[in-house]
């Protein structure tokens, strides 16, 4: 308990440190110095975009604002590629949480009780990441992230918008999100260090040779189109990897009802998405003993979300999933189908330009109970937590974050009878985009 009020203390002295910190620092990011706005023109606390920043990437990196006729776009050149200045085209992002507290989760020896446990000094990532138009409606984005002493590509993707002079056409091209376009895509978010964690739950319990969460990157291809008050949106993907591990593919959909300007009054920019998903997850694929056949398990995921702004000041984000596994254990003879549900709610406000305060909840759990065991009669699998957090924002594209996560999990039991102790964590984080 002590170590918990010392570590509150040096979180509140590295908060009023940030408060003294001067708000006019210059450093700006690759999109502004494209378009020559400052941040706060596409995102409110970023990485969350507000209407503005979502329109300007899903247009390609290019500004909405329409040509006069006659009038010579930067796009006209004399043939071959446009090449941006090299500075519009590169940045940064840096990731490090200089404290963490937990609860329950240092043991001296098998014999004693958990204790609390401090981390100081984390750099959890650097993302080195190339994006932008090289061609008027032709556009990339490459994100390549160093953590842990190992480099990945997390994003890697060709844009095509406008096709055919219509935005009815548009497509991506490499590693996408299916979820990219929903009110609730669970990236981007305004609490970054926190996720949707009912978008983390795989297929087959992960345990497949595709179980894949339906939010993170998939090699693959998605249609979408645009207009006023709607998007929609189509896409295919092998899976885990480019080169198909087994026959079957994932396919997904879906329609985005965007609010009108002017129908209320500071509303514009909120959305209602109802997405919808398919696949097919697999084991022993390529078996050669003909007594191991290939199993699979076919699974489905509807996803409704909405996402309601106000003023600029109010962000409220919610998504319900809903999801079937006819085959959850890929099991050699499929049992009755394995179901499960759950919310992320993400909610928003910003009293002024510098500062943020949000709040965060989960909760997931399966239709499935456990007949046997020490928790006989609960869903086989539950979750639960709620997040408030709090925000100071330097210069727009630098963020010092302080977040409490509260599991709210209802107690389990281990093999021994014992209750499984839950895991608090107080957490200061900052992040920056240069």
């Amino acid at each position: 308990m002590q170590a918990a009020i010392r570590g509150i203390v040096v979180v509140a002295a590295l908060a009023m440190i940030t408060m003294l910190l001067p708000s006019s620092a210059t450093a700006t990011s690759q999109w502004s110095r494209k378009t020559g706005l400052s941040c706060n023109a596409c995102h409110t606390v970023f990485p969350r975009l507000n209407a503005v920043g979502e329109d300007f990437l899903r247009n390609g990196y290019q500004m909405l604002s329409p040509r006069k006729e006659g009038e010579k776009s930067e796009y006209d050149t004399d043939g071959g590629v446009y090449l941006e200045k090299v500075e519009n085209l590169l940045g940064f992002r840096l990731n490090m949480t200089p404290f963490m507290m937990e609860t329950n989760s240092f043991q001296k020896d098998s014999g004693s009780a958990k204790e609390s446990r401090l981390t100081l000094g984390s750099p959890v990532w650097i993302q080195f990441f190339v994006a932008g138009p090289i061609y008027k409606d032709i556009s990339f984005f490459s994100e390549l992230e160093h953590s842990a002493g190992a480099f990945k590509f997390n994003w890697f993707y060709f844009n095509l918008t406008n096709v055919g002079g219509t935005p009815l056409a548009n497509f991506q091209v490499g590693n996408i999100s299916p979820v990219e376009f929903a009110s609730y895509p669970d990236r981007l978010p305004q609490l970054p260090n926190i996720k949707g964690e009912v978008f983390h739950v795989k297929p087959s319990n992960g345990t497949g040779e595709n179980s894949t969460k339906i939010r993170d990157a998939h090699p693959g291809i998605q249609y979408f189109g645009k207009h006023e008050w709607a998007l929609w949106y189509a896409g295919v993907s092998p899976g885990k990897a480019a080169a198909s591990v087994s026959q079957f593919n994932e396919y997904w959909g879906g329609l985005v009802v965007k609010m009108p300007e002017d129908i209320l009054a500071g509303f514009d920019g909120s959305t209602a998405t109802l997405h919808y998903q398919v696949g097919t997850d697999t084991k022993n694929t390529g078996t050669q003993v003909p007594e191991v056949g290939q199993r699979k398990n076919e699974w489905t995921r509807i996803v409704p979300s909405v996402n309601i702004r106000y003023n600029e000041q109010f962000d409220i984000q919610a998504a319900y999933m809903i999801a079937e596994d006819k085959n959850w254990s890929l099991a050699a003879t499929p049992g009755a189908s394995f179901k499960y549900s759950g919310i992320a709610l993400e909610a928003g406000y910003m009293p002024t330009e510098l500062w943020h305060l949000g709040l965060h909840y989960d909760q997931y759990a399966s239709s499935d109970n456990n007949t046997t065991g020490q928790n006989a009669g609960k869903p086989v699998f539950e979750y639960q937590r709620i997040v408030p957090a709090v925000t100071y924002i330097l210069n727009y594209n630098m963020r010092f974050s302080l977040y409490y996560e509260k599991d709210l999990t209802p107690d389990r039991k281990d093999a021994a009878g014992k209750v499984i102790p839950l895991i608090d964590r107080i957490t200061f984080n900052v992040r920056m985009m240069i």
